[in-house]
């Protein structure tokens, strides 16, 4: 294979891979917005979606594989990317898979929904024990230490959590088809900035549900602890957004530079 065909197939392969960020931002993004309006229509095609980005995936590995068995010997950052690409494909697949496990979520909590949801209102307090995220760091959020919280407020604080997944991702993409190491270094530390919604989210579910404040909202709605819990798993599947980004920017910087960059990450 010549330089001039080597050239041509790594730019195809980039194509692939950043037609597939974008398959997976559509993808996220249409979650949100059915998230908000409660669209069951829009969370099908979600789900639908899903298996295109599957079918992607799998035409990067074998378009990778396919370089790396033909054209011998590679060196330097053509074998880096090469090798990269493979993790960052699984990367962009999984970001996929959570945004249809998101749809799922939605179509399932619809027969969940009443409007009693709107009525259940208690107080939340961040202590400074909290584990996860400090008073400090909740108030840069936009976020008071003591204030009141309901199934609104959460969907909100969860849609912003969404908000802030997908300019990680997007930026994600950017330094990629750039090759920025210098903002995949600063892009993984926005890690913290999503970490920080989560916890908020995952606070204000706890709260409502919590010691003597969960009989009152129970009897008001009975399906609200349901809800919650589906709530927290939406959650969790937007803050792993988040993690699969920090896994590519690790990535650009080791086809950008040839070293492993590793940022400190909490356990799953």
């Amino acid at each position: 294979m010549t330089r001039t065909v080597l050239d041509k197939e790594l730019q195809e392969l980039d194509q692939q891979i950043n037609q597939l960020g974008a398959m997976v931002d559509e993808a996220l993004k249409n979650a949100l917005d059915a998230l908000r309006t409660g669209d069951q229509a829009r969370s099908g095609m979600v789900i639908e979606a899903d298996a295109r980005v599957d079918s992607l995936r799998a035409a990067i590995e074998e378009h990778t594989i396919r370089l790396l068995t033909l054209q011998q010997p590679l060196a330097g950052m053509d074998l880096r990317y090469l090798t990269a690409a493979l993790s960052i494909a699984s990367d962009l697949e999984r970001i996929g898979d959570g945004a249809a496990g998101i749809a799922t979520i939605i179509l399932r909590m619809m027969p969940l929904r009443t409007e009693a949801a709107s009525q259940v209102e208690v107080d939340s307090h961040l202590a400074d024990g909290d584990p996860g995220v400090k008073p400090a760091a909740a108030q840069a959020a936009g976020r008071q230490a003591s204030h009141r919280v309901s199934e609104a407020s959460i969907m909100q604080g969860i849609l912003d959590l969404g908000q802030e997944a997908r300019r990680v991702l997007q930026g994600t993409m950017q330094a990629f088809a750039q090759r920025d190491a210098a903002a995949a270094r600063h892009l993984w530390q926005e890690d913290d900035v999503v970490d920080v919604r989560y916890h908020l989210v995952r606070h204000d579910l706890m709260a409502m549900l919590a010691g003597a404040q969960a009989i009152p909202a129970l009897q008001s709605d009975p399906r609200i602890l349901q809800r919650a819990t589906y709530l927290l798993w939406i959650a969790h599947k937007l803050e792993r957004v988040a993690d699969h980004c920090t896994n590519i920017c690790e990535r650009i910087v080791f086809i950008v530079e040839g070293e492993a960059a590793i940022a400190e990450r909490q356990p799953e």
